[in-house]
């Protein structure tokens, strides 16, 4: 009887996991006049955009995305943390740079920008911004 109640919890608890899947992330870095960045990673593609002057040496690339570099990405985000995620107050042209996570899944759209005063909730941000900045000198090649 308690097997069964325990498969049946982790059962639905697998279920809703599911039901809000990931589809994709970005993280973008916008310098006012001196230009933004830019990466997307989805399922199928990881892309680098960099555009303006502050971000000349930046890659640009489209490239396709390994299933392992996809689950490295994505395993670290906790869709209800998001929920609970407080946006900054956004800088500007003058006041410095924005930055901005976007994050869509099955279920819904997710942009949190300025998040880091927020610090329990954005170190999952921090760990994305990370994982994908990482990937860059891989990818560019």
């Amino acid at each position: 009887m308690i097997l069964s109640a325990f498969g049946l919890l982790i059962t639905s608890c697998k279920s809703a996991a599911q039901g809000s899947k990931i589809q994709s992330v970005s993280y973008t870095n916008t310098y006012g006049r001196g230009g933004s960045t830019s990466v997307t990673a989805t399922k199928d593609t990881i892309t680098a955009v960099g555009a303006g002057g502050r971000v000349r040496d930046f890659p640009n690339f489209k490239k396709k995305t390994d299933p392992k570099i996809w689950n490295k990405i994505v395993s670290g985000l906790d869709i209800t943390t998001l929920d609970n995620t407080k946006n900054g107050a956004r800088r500007g042209v003058f006041d410095g740079n924005d930055e901005i996570f976007t994050i869509i899944t099955t279920d819904k759209e997710y942009q949190i920008i300025n998040a880091s005063a927020d610090a329990e909730n954005y170190k999952q941000l921090e760990k994305l911004k990370a994982t994908l900045n990482s990937l860059l000198p891989d990818y560019q090649k």
